[in-house]
């Protein structure tokens, strides 16, 4: 979904639709449009044309139809003021939004939503950042016992799916070192990547946690050298 609607920029008009050459924004100022009709190409295809607004040199078309042009659902939740472009993922919350049960290994070498050396730094892998996740340092030079760090939850089977993007965070992609993530559901094994390297692309996860109780994830350094790497868990999601 993020591949197809890289470099489109799409408005979202919701609510009345716009029939004349004037709007009203949400704060009752009157602004003046331009209303136009535009192709909607994808890949070079001429898909629709829809009658869209030019403001400010901005072109915003309607959702709807911008999803359809790129073979997506869109839907809208006024309640929430959330528009969902593509297929729904079910109600969630962010792992590093759920409260752990222990973690085990070094503590403070564990990081939720950002590391905080300097305060607020995103976790990044090959240059994707991440406003939600877990985040580890693993073989800190000049530390001992921490080639290894697990965190705890207990799901209490209220959940389905584990979702998440790994790989090793853009701090360390010239380390030599390499990582393990591990995730297990009730001691056993349910997914395991290893050979973890910087500078690699993010992995996509989608693990089954269906009547899970108690779910651990384990982070591992390869080598126990000095040769730190920081593993990421970034937009982890537990799905119900």
């Amino acid at each position: 979904m993020k591949d197809k609607v890289k470099g489109l920029v799409v408005g979202v008009l919701l609510g009345s639709l716009l029939t004349g050459a004037t709007a009203f924004a949400g704060t009752n100022t009157k602004i003046s449009v331009v209303m136009e009709n535009v192709k909607m190409m994808f890949n070079g295809v001429h898909k629709s044309t829809t009658q869209s607004i030019v403001y400010n040199g901005n072109l915003y078309v309607p959702a709807k139809t911008a999803a359809q042009t790129m073979g997506e659902s869109f839907t809208y939740d006024g309640k929430t003021k959330t528009a969902s472009f593509g297929a729904k993922t079910g109600t969630f919350k962010y792992l590093d939004e759920v409260s752990y049960a222990r973690i085990d290994g070094k503590t403070n070498r564990l990081y939720f939503k950002n590391w905080t050396n300097p305060e607020g730094l995103k976790f990044t892998i090959a240059g994707q950042k991440y406003l939600h996740g877990i985040g580890v340092i693993l073989d800190e030079p000049y530390s001992y016992d921490d080639q290894t760090i697990s965190i705890d939850y207990n799901l209490n089977g209220g959940y389905k799916k584990l979702t998440a993007n790994i790989g090793i965070d853009d701090y360390t992609r010239n380390s030599t070192n390499s990582g393990s993530l591990i995730v297990k559901g009730d001691g056993v094994e349910l997914y395991r990547k290893d050979d973890m390297k910087g500078g690699d692309m993010p992995e996509s996860i989608n693990v089954d946690v269906t009547g899970v109780l108690k779910l651990k994830i384990v982070f591992e350094a390869t080598l126990d050298n000095g040769r730190q790497i920081d593993i990421v868990l970034g937009d982890a999601k537990l799905i119900k």
